[in-house]
């Protein structure tokens, strides 16, 4: 994931690798973090649930070329932010 912030005075981006985040390893972890911030609206995730969100992401990122733009904003000072995966 690509995070762009493009200002007049300074300009910075981050950079963090998907597949860090994206992966069946912290998919199997990610449900125990969920499910504590959940808990009170009944809402649970389970790991299966993950693992179909990460195949998914993965398939999609592979079907728009590994480049797929979330946020491009441009105010009229002509500061611009991007958010591309």
């Amino acid at each position: 994931m690509k995070i762009k912030v493009i200002d007049k005075e300074r300009n910075f981006f981050i950079g963090i690798p998907t597949w860090l985040i994206m992966n069946y390893f912290s998919a199997t972890f990610a449900p125990l973090f969920i499910n504590r911030k959940t808990k009170k609206h009944g809402f649970r995730v389970t790991v299966p649930m993950c693992w179909k969100f990460v195949r998914a992401f993965n398939k999609t990122k592979k079907h728009f070329g590994g480049s797929l733009e979330f946020v491009d904003v441009e105010t009229a000072d002509g500061e611009k932010i991007k958010v591309i995966l």
